[in-house]
């Protein structure tokens, strides 16, 4: 997959987190199909097709791409969880339809492991987490503010989401930053840019409808914007992106 259009790894499995209590068995398999926008200069829009595997379980959970465990058993009012998630951030230079971007150097995908905790309110459920690189790609840290609102009805149901992630600046610095090294490869046509910590709003909406006992569509629109210096940065397209998605998937 070139380079960002893996961040639509991402929603599916962001989708797959929203349904976690809906299906009628812990086990479920299926394929989804995701669109993000090109986000690095000269790169092209995504469209991806994967694999979606799953399971829920009372403490532990598997979905796809991440992994975790609940110390209490999911649907309580208070959880703390640990989890691990694969970061599928990458930027292939040779994507790029623009000789300078070309030039620069490969952004490379990594492993997030943290944890979070979780309250569970009549209005809602809020989430903070913290995460870092696990493999040392860029060794950053990030965190999250969430509120999901499941509405669950007969058959099928809905969840809107909004909150805000915040990077730090050595993982800003890997997606967003240009060392003076790959300036000086361009001849200084894209200009050395040294990144503070910042971060990301985000807003969405998903659902899923049961066509069967087994088998479920679902799907989900994710509009994000970053903020504060990735603004500035001279990698990017554009700072705001909407991504899609849609699957099925088959309980077991």
């Amino acid at each position: 997959m070139r380079n960002f259009n893996k961040i639509a790894i991402l929603s599916v499995i962001a989708i797959n987190s929203s349904f976690a209590m809906a299906s009628p068995s812990p086990w479920s398999v299926g394929v989804g199909a995701a669109y993000s926008p090109k986000v690095y200069k000269g790169t092209p829009t995504n469209k991806t097709v994967i694999p979606i595997l799953g399971y829920e379980g009372e403490n532990f959970f598997f979905r796809g791409f991440s992994a975790g465990y609940r110390f209490n058993p999911r649907g309580s009012t208070h959880n703390f969880i640990v989890r691990a998630i694969y970061d599928p951030r990458t930027f292939k230079p040779g994507d790029s339809d623009i000789a300078n971007m070309k030039l620069l150097d490969e952004r490379e995908d990594t492993v997030l492991a943290g944890a979070s905790y979780q309250y569970l309110t009549p209005v809602g459920l809020f989430e903070a987490a913290l995460g870092a690189d696990i493999l040392g790609v860029h060794n950053g840290l990030y965190g999250e503010l969430a509120w999901r609102f499941p509405l669950r009805f007969s058959g099928g149901g809905i969840t809107p989401a909004i909150g805000y992630s915040y990077n730090d600046n050595k993982m800003n610095q890997h997606l967003y930053g240009v060392s003076q090294q790959e300036s000086d490869k361009t001849g200084g046509d894209i200009s050395a840019f040294d990144i503070n910590g910042s971060g990301q709003y985000f807003v969405g909406i998903s659902g899923y409808v049961f066509l069967s006992r087994s088998v479920m569509v679902r799907g989900g629109v994710r509009y994000t914007n970053l903020e504060g210096d990735i603004e500035k940065s001279p990698l990017l397209d554009s700072t705001n992106s909407t991504t899609a998605n849609i699957g099925i998937t088959y309980s077991f």
